[in-house]
């Protein structure tokens, strides 16, 4: 597996400038939904949460997930706090990074949509650790673009389901299996404090309410 070049813990806080949003990622297109909603996807694996679903369409697209995953995870309670909510903001930063991926557009600073659902959870989740500015942010957006270009081709794969199906669903995706060890350690506890109190199938953009 390629190794994931992750930003150095140095650069935690360090505060990038807002990028502009490319004119390919205002359009509407079967094609960037797909990749958006499969960097989603590809995140949550990382994170060691599996997805149940995705969906795209013309419109747009959600995935969805079990928020009792998160109460299964014993870790210490000495980890990052705020590495770890990088981790978890990286979930929903990662459609948007998936977007700049799949339309070959560097990554150049924070890149957001103001009125996006996954901007707003992300900053629920970074506004505690970081403040309100942008801080963490930059640095979340660089762990995702890392985890995407290492399996891109994963990104793909789902993507590609999501053209052709308008669905993903592991049964028919072909999961990414992930041992609890493999996942970034800093990760699971703090998405408890932000997870959703309902139990089944729950979209990604509820994990931070």
């Amino acid at each position: 597996m390629t190794r994931i070049a992750l930003p150095p813990l140095g650069e935690l806080r360090r505060v990038h400038p807002l990028a502009e949003i490319p004119p390919e990622l205002r359009t509407r297109d079967l094609a960037r939904y797909a990749h958006h909603e499969a960097g989603h996807v590809v995140l949550l694996e990382w994170v060691g949460i599996a997805p149940e679903s995705a969906r795209a369409d013309d419109c747009g697209g959600e995935v969805r997930f079990d928020p009792g995953q998160l109460d299964q995870d014993t870790g210490p309670n000495d980890y990052d706090r705020p590495l770890a909510a990088t981790q978890a903001a990286a979930c929903f930063h990662a459609g948007i990074l998936a977007e700049l991926i799949h339309t070959g557009h560097p990554w150049k600073g924070v890149t957001i949509r103001h009125r996006s659902g996954d901007w707003q959870k992300a900053r629920t989740i970074l506004t505690p650790h970081f403040g309100n500015g942008l801080a963490g942010h930059g640095f979340s957006q660089r762990v995702a673009l890392a985890v995407l270009t290492a399996r891109w081709p994963r990104v793909q794969e789902v993507a590609g389901q999501l053209i052709e199906r308008g669905t993903w669903s592991p049964e028919h995706g072909g999961a990414l299996a992930r041992s609890r060890q493999d996942r970034p350690g800093n990760l699971c506890r703090p998405m408890v404090g932000v997870r959703t109190s309902s139990r089944g199938s729950t979209p990604l953009s509820k994990l931070a309410e």
